[in-house]
């Protein structure tokens, strides 16, 4: 235990010290808060590669859960779209069978696209799309109505119906030029799949806090982990999930976890007093062992 405290206790200032050699640099933006918000194919391509150009920066900054949350909604955004038009190239009657149309992608259904960043409105969007073009309008409007409430959904809302009309060899560009962005996402950053239900309030940070202190509350450290991460992710500029997410990874003796989110939050929090209370409390320890 002591190895392991006295390990934190390291890890923390190596994460400090880098934070603040990054921060010396002077020439990076502080970590943007926008995801993609776009009208037509162009506009959303441009979003995705703007996401993505974001979490590159901060991992620069040893702002790990914030560039993971940017390159996961870029992968999600561009991976859903992606999808949609091999879905419409299945229905024009491409392939044998749909596998044949997917060969060459990496994730094929809308749970898994959802599930690499729960906060992004497009899974659920392209699957409503979908069914739209089917003729399921039920289902379609139910889908439409739970992107259209996520904080992350165009204020103009979206219209890409007119996917279906595209030629087979338009599709097939389109499905190429999104297989290729999200490739350039996946050389950066690999998503975490943790089985967590999706449900239609996981896009929201305050949903996930609650998750994390319901857990805490009966003592399943390891498992709050799981939605104190994503509430650190879609809502880290409140300094509540992050002193969640720090009580959730010492409850569960993840003492390098803790020091790494510690860390990432002092940095968007430098005077928290909670925060400032777990460092001196982490040093402390490891000073006593």
């Amino acid at each position: 235990m002591s190895f392991f405290k006295r390990a934190a206790a390291i890890v923390l200032c190596l994460c400090m010290a880098a934070f603040c050699c990054a921060c010396d640099e002077g020439d990076e933006e502080s970590a943007p808060v926008e995801n993609v918000s776009a009208v037509t194919k162009d506009e959303y391509v441009k979003a995705v590669k703007d996401c993505l150009e974001k979490g590159k920066r901060c991992e620069k900054q040893f702002l790990d859960e914030t560039a993971a949350y940017f390159y996961g909604f870029a992968l999600s955004s561009a991976g859903s779209m992606r999808f949609a038009a091999e879905k419409i190239l299945w229905l024009k009657g491409e392939g044998n069978d749909f596998s044949e149309v997917t060969s060459g992608s990496r994730y094929t259904d809308w749970d898994t696209l959802a599930a690499i960043c729960y906060a992004c409105p497009f899974p659920y969007y392209f699957e409503g799309l979908l069914c739209d073009i089917q003729g399921e309008g039920d289902r379609a409007a139910e889908l439409y109505s739970y992107a259209s409430v996520m904080d992350n959904f165009p204020e103009k809302g979206l219209n890409f119906y007119y996917m279906r009309n595209l030629s087979v060899e338009e599709l097939y560009a389109l499905r190429d030029e999104l297989r290729a962005l999200e490739e350039e996402v996946c050389k950066e950053y690999i998503p975490e799949f943790t089985g967590f239900e999706r449900t239609v309030y996981n896009f929201s940070a305050e949903y996930m806090r609650a998750c994390a202190l319901d857990l805490l509350e009966r003592e399943k450290y390891d498992e709050a982990m799981i939605p104190a991460r994503y509430a650190v992710q879609f809502g880290h500029l409140d300094v509540s999930n992050w002193v969640t997410a720090v009580t959730a990874a010492l409850g569960a003796e993840d003492f390098y976890r803790a020091a790494s989110w510690l860390s990432e939050g002092l940095s968007y929090f430098p005077e928290n007093e909670s925060l400032l209370g777990f460092k001196s409390a982490m040093l402390e320890v490891a000073e006593e062992e």
